[in-house]
């Protein structure tokens, strides 16, 4: 795998921090991580399948326990259990949708949104994510981005006083540049697209590293100094 460095990508909200990787969920240094599941909470392949494996039978045991007492859970709601053998303080199940179902963004949006609730109401200062149903559900990663993006930026918006204060999604190296670019979409919009020349200078970084300005192309290598060119009143405004 290449170096993760240069696949990084920070976001400052204040003194909140959002950052964008490729890295292994189960490898994020964060108090807690979100689970990518179904309904039934049936961990038995992907990402849930690691979980559930590394974490021990008390993470499917809990999730049965779940279902018994509250039935299966629609797409957007989250459940959560003890992380059992994982180094967390829990895991978090968020119930994405499949693609084809309706509606995908917002049940991504909502699924995010109350995981963010969670971690507030047991103090988790620092959450880790995958990019809710972009695998096996189907959903492509530039949905799963902007739905991200905002339900981050609106539960920090409304709660600035209040956890998590840092935020870690974890991406393959072939979904970082899609999801990079819709981050930067969204945030353009967010702004009402006042900031041409931070898209112009991020895609001479791109350039500079070789990497194609079309999402298609794969990832992008920012290094640190890469991101350090990027004016830090410019990355802020990402997130005001």
């Amino acid at each position: 795998m290449s170096d993760n460095k240069k696949q990084t990508m920070q976001f400052l909200f204040g003194d909140r921090e959002l950052i964008i990787t490729v890295v292994d969920l189960l490898a994020a240094p964060v108090d807690v991580i979100v689970n990518p599941a179904n309904g039934s909470l049936s961990h038995g392949g992907g990402v849930a399948g690691q979980i559930a494996q590394q974490g021990g039978d008390v993470i499917q045991q809990e999730s049965d326990l779940f279902i018994k007492e509250h039935g299966t859970l629609e797409s957007g709601m989250v459940a959560m259990t003890a992380a059992g053998l994982l180094s967390y303080e829990a895991v978090i199940h968020a119930v994405g949708p499949k693609m084809g179902e309706g509606d995908e963004q917002r049940k991504i949006q909502q699924a995010v949104s109350r995981s963010l609730q969670l971690c507030d109401m047991h103090d988790w200062k620092s959450v880790a994510f995958p990019a809710i149903s972009s695998g096996i559900f189907g959903v492509p990663i530039e949905i799963s981005a902007r739905a991200f993006f905002r339900a981050i930026t609106s539960y920090w918006d409304a709660r600035m006083d209040i956890s998590p204060e840092k935020v870690i999604i974890c991406l393959t190296e072939k979904n970082f540049l899609p999801f990079l670019h819709a981050f930067r979409q969204e945030s353009f919009e967010r702004d009402g697209g006042k900031d041409e020349g931070e898209n112009k200078k991020m895609n001479e970084v791109m350039q500079k590293n070789n990497v194609d300005a079309e999402p298609e192309a794969g990832i992008v290598n920012l290094s640190e100094e890469d991101i350090s060119s990027l004016d830090d009143d410019a990355v802020n405004d990402w997130f005001k």
